[in-house]
C-alpha cells in the first residue's frame, strides 16, 4: 500500500465541513462530540506492531493529522503531520479532545488487554471515514504482527481515493430550496442524571444471522426493526411517565456515501426520525414497524436528502452569520443548540452494519463495537451497533443509573426470539 499523492493536503489547513461546523461551540468536558470503534482480537495486542502500523497508516491519510484552530470568524484544521497518539486505554470512553495543548491531534488510537480503539472528534469524520481508518491501521497490524501479506480488508488497500477530503455537503446544496418543516418538542426520558463522571455504557451481544433473519421476516431492514423496537420501549416508559411531549421520536443517522458513490472520509451522513405521537393511542409494535419503514423511505428520498442539506448549508452562506465573529458566534450557536437541537428527538440508534474481513487474520478477530458520542443531557441514552462474522454488539451509552431502557429493549428482542447476552458493562 503506498502513499497516494492525491491524499497530501493541497493547503496547510482545512475547512470545517458543514457537519462539523456546530461541534466546537456545543462540546466540552461531558458533551465531548467523540466516538468510539472498538475491535476486540483474540489475543493480547502486540504494541511495537500496533505502533508501526498506525504511523504507516496515518501516512496514508495526511488530511487526519489536523488539529483544531480558532480563527476570527470560525474555527478550522490546521495540517501538523503527527501519527495519531498510541495510548492506554483508562478511564471513560470518549473523553474530550484537549483544546489548547499544541499539536494535539484530533484522533486518538487505544490499547487495553485484547482490544484496539479508534476515538474520533466528530469535526474530522463521521463513523464511515472511522470505519476506513480502522481497516487500514488492522490490514497493517497483521501485516507487522505475522507477515500476512493478504489483508483482511483489501477494499482500503489503495488507500483513501481522489475527493477524500471534499466537503460534499456544499456540493449538494441548493439555493431557494423549501426548509424541512419544524418539529415540536420530543419527550424526554424522565431518568435522573448520575453523578459526574456521568457516561458509561452496557453492550449486549446477539447473533447477527438471529437478528437479520427476525428482521427480514418481519419486513424490515437490521436498523428499522431495532429502531421500531427502541420505539416500542420508549412508548411504554412514556404512558407509564405521563408527563412532557406526546412526541417520541428516534434519530437514526444514515451514511450519504453509497448513495452518492462518494469518496470522501469527511463528514458525510444525515438522519431520518420516525416518530409516533400517543395522542393518537398505543401503538402497535407492527404499526411502529411500519411507521419506521414509511419514514426511513421518505427521508432517504433523493429531494428530501438536498432540502435538508440546503437547510443545514444556508444557515453557514448567510452573510450576516459569516462576518460575526467567532467570539460572539460560539455563545450564540451553543444557545440555540440547547435550546432546539435535543428537543428535536427522544434518543438516537446508529448502524455502523457489518464489517467483513477475510483472510487467515479475519480468525484473529472476535467482535467490533461502536460507542456513539456521549448524549446531551436532556437526552441521557443513546444505542450503536456493529456486526463482525457471529456477533452483533449492540452498545448503550448512558448518563444514569437507571437501566429501565435496556432492560425493557432486551427483553423485546428476547421475545422475539434472539437470544441477548450482556457482554460488558463499564462503570
Amino acid at each position: 500500500m503506498g502513499m497516494n499523492g492525491e491524499n497530501t493536503p493541497p493547503v496547510d489547513w482545512l475547512r470545517l465541513d458543514n457537519a462539523a461546523k456546530i461541534y466546537p461551540a456545543i462540546t466540552g468536558s461531558e458533551l465531548t462530540g467523540v466516538f468510539r470503534i472498538t475491535i476486540n482480537l483474540t489475543s493480547p495486542v502486540n504494541l511495537p506492531a500496533l505502533t508501526k502500523a498506525s504511523e504507516e497508516a496515518s501516512k496514508l491519510f495526511p488530511f487526519f493529522s489536523v488539529e483544531l484552530c480558532k480563527g476570527f470568524f470560525w474555527y478550522y484544521l490546521e495540517y501538523n503531520g503527527r501519527p495519531p497518539r498510541v495510548m492506554p486505554d483508562s478511564g471513560q470512553r470518549c473523553q474530550p479532545f484537549p483544546r489548547t495543548m499544541k499539536g494535539e491531534l484530533v484522533y486518538r488510537i487505544l490499547v487495553r488487554s485484547n482490544t484496539v480503539a479508534v476515538e474520533f472528534f466528530h469535526i474530522l469524520t463521521d463513523g464511515g471515514g472511522a470505519i476506513f481508518f480502522l481497516k487500514t491501521l488492522l490490514n497493517y497490524y497483521f501485516f507487522h504482527l505475522s507477515g500476512i501479506s493478504e489483508v483482511p480488508f483489501p477494499e482500503v488497500k489503495g488507500g483513501p481515493q481522489p475527493g477524500s477530503t471534499e466537503d460534499l455537503f456544499s456540493r449538494h446544496y441548493g439555493k431557494g430550496m423549501p426548509s424541512p418543516a419544524v418539529m415540536p418538542r420530543a419527550w424526554h426520558l424522565p431518568f435522573r442524571l448520575r453523578e459526574t463522571p456521568r457516561f458509561h455504557v452496557n453492550e449486549f451481544e446477539v447473533p447477527a444471522e438471529t437478528l437479520a433473519s427476525v428482521s427480514k421476516a418481519a419486513g424490515s431492514t437490521i436498523t428499522g426493526y431495532l429502531a421500531a423496537t427502541l420505539l416500542f420501549v420508549l412508548q411504554e416508559l412514556k404512558i407509564a411517565d405521563g408527563h412532557g411531549s406526546p412526541h417520541i421520536r428516534v434519530q437514526v443517522p444514515f451514511d450519504l456515501r453509497r448513495r452518492y458513490e462518494a469518496t470522501t472520509l469527511r463528514n458525510f451522513s444525515l438522519f431520518a426520525m420516525p416518530a409516533i405521537d400517543i395522542r393518537m393511542g398505543s401503538y402497535s409494535f407492527d404499526e411502529i414497524l411500519r411507521e419506521v419503514k414509511i419514514t426511513m423511505q421518505l427521508m432517504t428520498d433523493e429531494k428530501r436528502i438536498r432540502q435538508v442539506i440546503s437547510r443545514n448549508v444556508s444557515k453557514e452562506k448567510n452573510p450576516l452569520i459569516r462576518i460575526i465573529p467567532l467570539f460572539i458566534k460560539s455563545p450564540v450557536l451553543r444557545f440555540a443548540y440547547n435550546r432546539f437541537g435535543p428537543s428535536q428527538f427522544t434518543t438516537t440508534i446508529t448502524n455502523m452494519g457489518r464489517v467483513v474481513p477475510t483472510g487467515p487474520a479475519a480468525g484473529m478477530m472476535q467482535s467490533m463495537s461502536v460507542t456513539p458520542p456521549p448524549p446531551h443531557r436532556h437526552i441521557k441514552i443513546t444505542a450503536g451497533l456493529i456486526t463482525l462474522g457471529l456477533n452483533t454488539i449492540i452498545t448503550f451509552g448512558s448518563l444514569t443509573d437507571s437501566t429501565g431502557l435496556e432492560k425493557e429493549f432486551v427483553k423485546r428482542l428476547t421475545g422475539a426470539g434472539i437470544p441477548v447476552k450482556l457482554h460488558i458493562k463499564e462503570n
